[in-house]
């Protein structure tokens, strides 16, 4: 394993390969930091069309006889009595205590239906009634029916009878000749729902709804109601399940309003803004219910459904209500500033253009105390840098020192990456003098520079714009001052990090010093224990995988032993990852590796495996990535491994042989004859799926992607079966895999046995 510090010196004596163990700490990071992308969320089930246009009997084209006589059936439930007998005086005095005591409980039930305690007393007067009583189930009315299927059908561990109890009440009231309750109705509707018999238990529901016979009358019972409304919602038929909700609420105005929630999330799942609008009523409307009894939870799921919505003003009011009402906030405690951090991330994740972006910023500066604005401009200048907007990240600072906020280093160091991202001349030019100012002030610790406006403090340069200044400089291959600032930064004795170590690296690869850029890896992080080193990110480890593609790519620097195998630097790379994926700020590496394409790192490793011509590792590497990093192959994987598979190595042979071979074009044939090879698999797959070209065309990328990784091991799978038995084959592919690290993981829906 890996462990992950480095060296006081960059000149310093390079330590030799040994057992590491990656250590990872929780830093400050002023960078996107998201866990989860709520775009890519699915409705549960998609829309009935034809229970979204039934006519809505409960809304305006209800009558209002109808609607008078519900009102009276719910009072006429509501007086009800829950007393079982009212001639139980004539019962001998056991039978006649064991009832009261009975009435007692259920009464009692009638409004704590969850209380853990009574929902036990009631059972053993229920079990103890009936021991005295054997015709006490048809004395039972209905209510109590219900309030003793209600207390007992609660889920939970302290309720472990649920089952057994449960079914002993459905007994007894078939040997009374009762009719299920409305629990039992409701959660037979649930349960079919939930199994998949979406569209037969929304039809029950309506006929259950539609009844007016006396006996079996549902529509005014809140329990019938909330069903029908989660149900409706979960189908994606909003419009039907806010007139169910509106019902309940118009006739149980103190019923729990967690059904609100899932109506709330039906409209948001929709793309129509009048559904967004009333999304918003529905959570004006659910606060306004829930009141002080709201928390950080029920405001967390409005914020993701307006998330999902994609609607950013709304989202705005969300993250501001959290702060205004003291749920976010409260203190400067860690906790608290990574619960604030977590959702704001949240909100930038809408910000797909700086005009969003600086909405965002500017509505959390207005609502955050002061304190966080340094962050917050941070996170500002960040989004200008990610949107090439150099412009924008100018003005920021500049609204920072007009606001009296005193920019930090990494403020400036943002700007320096705006500026030379930009490729531009002048930029560059003016990155550069801002940098050289910085570390100018870091040495003498004093301030300096000016500006037309008043007197500008520039903070002094940390380790971050050595690496940014280090790295300009050998972009212009001006080594000498790139030798400078190395000697500078070490008789500063600055601390290393991730950016100064890709840079070092960087320098390396340029220069073609191949194992020089691995041993620069390795002294940053294979150190002595209790010395302070470096945790790498994504873009060190794309930098090995680059050097190590070029390395193998070039004659002189293939065989050198100092470099990892593709197969050790995939173990490094799966270790590395499996303690960075549980730190909050994991996507971030996740992109670092990926690169901008999230496929820049999949065809560096095809080409380093491809080089090595080792087909079991580039199928354990693909799908090392997808069930590890969630990286799905490149478009470019198909085309590295029908290459791979067509490749003659004639590195052994004479220049007459090699320019002979060059020049009759048998490589571009074999190359064309994997890509047919290629395309009747993915015919064949498509038959044997019973997909049609049209079909794939709306797929999702993960069912895209998760077919194509596939049929990317089909044909590994088939081409290593033109040489070696099967057994053989899967026997490679194992080694590979312990190679790896990984002797479990899977690696296709087909394996040698199977394949053509």
């Amino acid at each position: 394993m890996l462990a992950l510090l480095g060296p006081r010196s960059l000149h310093r004596p390079l330590h030799s390969l040994r057992t590491r163990s990656l250590t990872t700490r929780h830093k400050r990071i002023p960078a996107y930091k998201t866990t989860w992308d709520p775009s890519t969320h699915l409705s549960l089930h998609p829309k009935d069309s034809s229970i979204q246009r039934r006519p809505d009997s409960q809304n305006a084209a209800e009558n209002s006889a109808r609607k008078a006589e519900r009102e009276r059936l719910r009072d006429a439930h509501l007086s009800q009595s829950t007393v079982l007998i009212t001639r139980y005086h004539s019962l001998d005095a056991h039978a006649y205590h064991a009832i009261k005591r009975l009435n007692h409980f259920i009464g009692l039930a009638n409004t704590k239906r969850n209380d853990s305690n009574l929902r036990v007393e009631l059972w053993r007067a229920y079990s103890l009634a009936k021991y005295h009583s054997r015709n006490l189930p048809s004395l039972i009315p209905d209510k109590s029916w219900e309030i003793l299927w209600a207390t007992q059908s609660v889920t939970s561990l302290d309720n472990p009878s649920r089952e057994l109890h449960l079914e002993e009440i459905y007994r007894d009231m078939r040997s009374a000749g009762k009719s299920p309750t409305v629990g039992q109705r409701t959660q037979y509707l649930e349960s079919m729902f939930l199994n998949g018999d979406e569209e037969l238990a929304l039809k029950e529901w309506e006929y259950d709804h539609e009844r007016t016979d006396a006996g079996s009358r549902q529509d005014y019972k809140p329990e019938h109601l909330e069903v029908g409304a989660r149900m409706h919602a979960l189908a994606g038929n909003a419009d039907r399940a806010r007139g169910i909700m509106e019902d309940l609420f118009d006739l149980w105005p103190t019923w729990d309003p967690s059904i609100m929630l899932a109506v709330f999330r039906a409209h948001t799942s929709l793309e129509s803004e009048k559904h967004h609008d009333m999304a918003k009523a529905i959570y004006l409307k659910m606060k306004k219910h829930l009141g002080k009894k709201a928390t950080l939870e029920d405001y967390d799921a409005w914020l993701v459904g307006f998330l999902e919505a994609r609607h950013l003003r709304y989202a705005k009011q969300v993250f501001r209500d959290m702060v205004e009402d003291g749920h976010l906030a409260r203190d400067l405690s860690p906790q608290e500033v990574e619960k604030v951090l977590r959702r704001l991330h949240l909100l930038y994740r809408l910000g797909t253009d700086i005009e969003k972006m600086t909405s965002i910023a500017l509505h959390a500066i207005s609502i955050l105390p002061q304190v966080w604005h340094s962050e917050l401009f941070g996170h500002w200048m960040q989004a200008a840098t990610v949107k090439q907007a150099p412009e924008a990240a100018t003005q920021i600072l500049e609204m920072m020192f007009t606001r009296g906020n005193v920019p930090q280093t990494f403020h400036f160091n943002l700007l320096l990456r705006n500026l030379l991202r930009t490729k531009d001349k002048g930029r560059e030019l003016k990155a550069e003098n801002i940098s050289w100012h910085m570390i100018e002030k870091l040495q003498r610790a004093k301030e300096i520079g000016t500006s037309a406006d008043g007197p500008r403090k520039v903070p002094p340069a940390d380790i971050t714009t050595f690496a940014l200044a280090m790295r300009h400089h050998a972009n212009h291959l001006q080594w000498e001052h790139v030798d400078f600032l190395a000697r500078r930064m070490n008789e500063l004795e600055l601390l290393p990090n991730s950016t100064i170590l890709n840079v070092l690296m960087e320098n390396q690869i340029r220069q073609g010093k191949y194992s020089r850029a691995w041993e620069i890896y390795k002294s940053f992080t294979n150190v002595p224990e209790g010395t302070r080193g470096v945790f790498p990110d994504g873009a060190n480890f794309r930098c090995l995988w680059l050097a190590l593609r070029l390395a193998l790519g070039d004659h002189e620097t293939r065989n050198d032993s100092t470099l990892p195998t593709p197969r050790q630097l995939l173990a490094e790379t799966i270790q590395w990852w499996g303690m960075t994926r549980s730190r909050w700020d994991a996507e971030r590496f996740r992109i670092g590796l990926a690169a901008g394409d999230h496929g820049a790192v999949t065809g560096l490793m095809m080409h380093c495996f491809s080089y090595t011509k080792d087909l079991p590792g580039s199928l354990v590497a693909l799908h090392a990535l997808r069930k590890k990093v969630d990286i799905f192959p490149s478009g470019k994987a198909a085309d590295v491994l029908q290459k791979h598979v067509a490749w003659v190595d004639l590195s052994r042979g004479t220049a007459e042989v090699r320019a002979q071979h060059s020049h009759s074009g048998v490589f571009a044939k074999r190359v064309e004859k994997m890509g047919r090879v290629y395309h009747i698999l993915m015919q064949n797959r498509f038959k044997r799926m019973n997909i049609t070209g049209d079909q794939f065309a709306f797929m999702n990328k993960t069912e895209v992607g998760d077919l194509e990784l596939n049929l990317l091991s089909e044909f590994i799978r088939v081409m290593m079966k033109r040489q070696y038995p099967a057994e053989d084959v899967e026997a490679m592919i194992d080694e590979a895999r312990k190679d790896i690290g990984l002797p479990d993981l899977s690696t296709g829906d087909m394996d040698a046995f199977s394949v053509a």
